[in-house]
């Protein structure tokens, strides 16, 4: 597997921070247009295969982009190698578990 250098973890930053960005303002929209918002509708409304695409896309960047800045927060400011191995194996089990738990709410929909 390549090691993302710091330009390709700048550009998926921007990226996913543009696709994020441009995914809440199509949320928004729809919200806005739905005659009422209740479970039923929720459901009708994910189970639609581009927005069920478009939002396991949307968690699947959200993770990238968590990932990327508080790797490089725990790489700037925790100078122990391993105490910093450590911080980023617990940061990245727990968005690789709310990963896991958003695909499956979206997927079991």
């Amino acid at each position: 597997m390549k090691r993302i250098d710091g330009l390709g973890a700048w550009v998926w930053q921007r990226l996913s921070a543009l696709y994020l960005a441009v995914f809440v303002i199509y949320l928004i929209g729809n919200f806005l247009n739905l005659d009422r918002f209740d479970h039923a509708t929720w459901v009708a409304w994910v189970s639609h295969p581009v927005n069920n695409i478009l939002m396991i896309i949307g968690f699947c960047m959200l993770v990238v982009h968590a990932w990327i800045g508080i790797k490089d927060v725990i790489m700037d400011y925790i100078h122990p190698v391993v105490v910093r191995a450590v911080v980023m194996m617990l940061f990245a089990l727990i968005l690789l578990l709310c990963l896991v738990w958003a695909l499956r709410v979206v997927l079991m929909v």
